[in-house]
């Protein structure tokens, strides 16, 4: 994955360009490829991620689900108290999670509604394959919709008050 060390802004003055993974960068196969649902990967091979301004953590609370050799589902068994279980997973989770920066090349995402048909690579299922630079203009468009839903622009949240689920990024290449 090519890095750059540029310092754009985009959203509210933040980089959209750094982007935090639960899990390696290496391109993994995708179980669920031929799956029908929103979350479902757009390719065979990659991995997910999210801008770094857009986290969701209610995604990453399924890790022990999606990665199940990596984050062990809850049982009264090996952590007789809840808090025990709480502490590990954290611990791994910060373990496991990565930033990277991406400025160029193509991106996957769910913001087809915010992109113009002519700058469409390719779409999959609720995915669509863009330049990371036709990803940027999308994003800021989301942000500025989703902050109006909310109640108003000038809130602090970026991304108002919503879920950021739909936010989530794909890359099928290094």
């Amino acid at each position: 994955m090519k890095q750059s060390k540029g310092n754009h802004k985009g959203i509210k003055g933040k980089d959209l360009f750094t982007f935090v993974r639960f899990g390696g960068l290496d391109l993994k196969n995708q179980k669920g490829y031929k799956k029908q649902n929103f979350h479902s990967p757009p390719t065979s091979r990659g991995f997910y991620a999210f801008p770094k301004i857009a986290q969701e953590m209610f995604l990453v609370g399924s890790l022990a689900v999606s990665q199940p050799d990596n984050f062990k589902e809850y049982d009264n068994e090996t952590y007789p108290n809840y808090e025990d279980y709480s502490k590990d997973y954290k611990k791994k989770l910060s373990s496991f999670r990565k930033e990277f920066r991406r400025e160029n090349g193509d991106i996957w995402h769910h913001l087809i509604d915010n992109v113009k048909p002519s700058d469409i690579i390719e779409i999959n299922k609720s995915w669509v394959k863009t330049s990371i630079k036709n990803w940027t203009k999308a994003l800021i468009k989301e942000s500025l919709k989703m902050r109006q839903e909310s109640g108003g622009v000038n809130k602090s949240k970026i991304f108002g008050s919503y879920t950021k689920d739909n936010l989530e990024v794909f890359f099928d290449d290094k």
